[in-house]
């Protein structure tokens, strides 16, 4: 069922669940006062009849009243006036003497209720208790048949209404359930012309202050990360490609090269040492990529646990010596936490330790001294600041966002070897414990990657 013929249908329901509610109220109403005024009209003449026949009434003796003779049957009348005595148990007057008596537990009622409404055959009946001037006290019932002539013509009223009004709301609910739907057909028009060769195309709101609005805001959001996620693809696919084929087509130069003819020790020994470095460095673009492709895929299956965190650095210091010799690494600790408890730090200390290892080999890399400085700072407020400084060319403003995506390679660095990847994988690291780093740089002079992280009591699960 379509949304619209839904919406038209739960509308028409709950437009009649309030008319029907609404009408058999009136109706309920409307009977009741019917009643009332049906019901004071059979006292009203009670009384009247009563003040007439015995109203004048002061002792037994003058109880002389001729009740009238007819000899038609009792069908003839509509509405009959009957008057006991006291105990009810002889009819002083009758309208219609052929009336049958009022059962003595009607007596019994009125006696003890003074007014009772009651059914006597077919008829409605109201047996009140009447007491003279004298204080003579009798009884009296008034027997009429109820007309329900107003009743029937507001219910065919009633019901004539509830069906064109429902009819009316029924289009009414139609054609407003279609306007209401208007935006969401426009919007899944827009959708169906989109096409994966223009991602960049967004969709148009109107009204930007209704919920409309911000769906299209919000699936515009969604095609921005989706444009991006296939640029991103698609540059991934180029670079890869390129970052594999040159040093491929290298090794294989070399390799031919030297195959061509024969050669000393010597030189096979250079060959062999410049192919070993291409695999290296081939090995190295592979081991990033791999681990890109792991925390883009699936970061639910990476543990988390305590770590001090100048334990963590030291060591990367030390693997980073083991690799590179010639690396001068400088690590400074201020302010000190008071207990040990300071220290500690909540993480993925081998995904840590990658990240804290390709900013220190950038660092060295980088810097005509091949050295870096990492400093590690407590604040007071149970967090710690890693910085790690160069005195590298620097990074262009306009390029600070840029060297954190995959394969970008800046103009200043261009004639050093390097993948691109390792910052892309830094800050994804870094994201995934749920911290930011910021970079201050300037052209000439270095660059400074801080990290801030949680110590103590403050260090929490990044991924819970």
């Amino acid at each position: 069922m379509q949304i619209r013929t839904r919406l038209t249908i739960q509308f028409i329901l709950i437009v009649a669940s309030i008319m029907m509610v609404s009408f058999m109220y009136i109706y309920i109403q409307f009977e009741r006062h019917l009643e009332d005024e049906f019901y004071g009209g059979l006292k009203s003449k009670g009384t009247m009849t009563a003040e007439m026949i015995v109203g004048k009434v002061k002792v037994e003796e003058d109880l002389q009243v001729q009740i009238p003779s007819f000899s038609s049957d009792l069908g003839i009348y509509k509405e009959n006036i009957s008057i006991y005595n006291k105990e009810g148990s002889d009819r002083v007057y009758a309208f219609n003497p052929k009336a049958s008596l009022i059962p003595p537990k009607v007596i019994k009622e009125v006696q003890r209720n003074e007014e009772i409404r009651f059914n006597n055959g077919n008829y409605e009946s109201l047996g009140v208790k009447y007491k003279n001037k004298f204080g003579r006290e009798f009884i009296v019932v008034v027997d009429s048949g109820f007309n329900s002539e107003h009743l029937s013509n507001l219910k065919n009223i009633l019901i004539w209404v509830f069906f064109i009004f429902i009819s009316l709301v029924a289009i009414g609910g139609w054609i407003f359930s279609g306007q209401a739907l208007a935006p969401i057909n426009k919007i899944m028009n827009q959708v169906d012309d989109l096409l994966p060769s223009n991602l960049s195309k967004r969709l148009i709101a109107g009204n930007q202050h209704d919920e409309m609005a911000r769906l299209v805001l919000t699936f515009n959001k969604l095609l921005g990360r989706i444009e991006q996620a296939f640029q991103t693809q698609k540059m991934f696919l180029s670079n890869v490609s390129h970052e594999l084929k040159n040093p491929l087509n290298v090794i294989s130069s070399q390799l031919e090269v030297t195959l061509s003819k024969e050669r000393d020790k010597e030189e096979y020994k250079r060959i062999l040492t410049s192919v070993h470095e291409d695999v290296q460095n081939l090995n190295d673009v592979a081991v990033k990529l791999m681990q890109m492709a792991k925390l883009n895929s699936d970061d639910s299956t990476i543990q988390f646990a305590k770590a001090r965190i100048d334990e963590v650095i030291w060591s990367t210091k030390a693997a980073l010596l083991k690799t590179h010799p010639e690396y001068k690494i400088h690590f400074e600790v201020t302010n000190l936490p008071s207990t040990e408890d300071g220290l500690w730090i909540y993480c993925n200390e081998s995904l840590l330790k990658t990240a804290l290892l390709n900013l220190m080999d950038n660092g060295c890399k980088f810097s005509p001294e091949k050295d870096v400085k990492v400093k590690l700072n407590f604040k007071e407020d149970n967090h710690c600041v890693i910085e790690i400084l160069d005195r590298g060319p620097g990074i262009a403003k306009e390029e600070i966002d840029l060297v954190l995506e995959p394969f970008y390679r800046s103009a200043h660095t261009s004639n050093i070897r390097g993948s691109g990847i390792g910052l892309s994988l830094v800050q994804s690291i870094f994201k995934l414990h749920q911290v930011e780093m910021t970079i201050d740089s300037e052209l000439g002079v270095g660059t400074i990657f801080r990290v801030l992280f949680p110590t103590g009591s403050q260090a929490l699960n990044p991924v819970s």
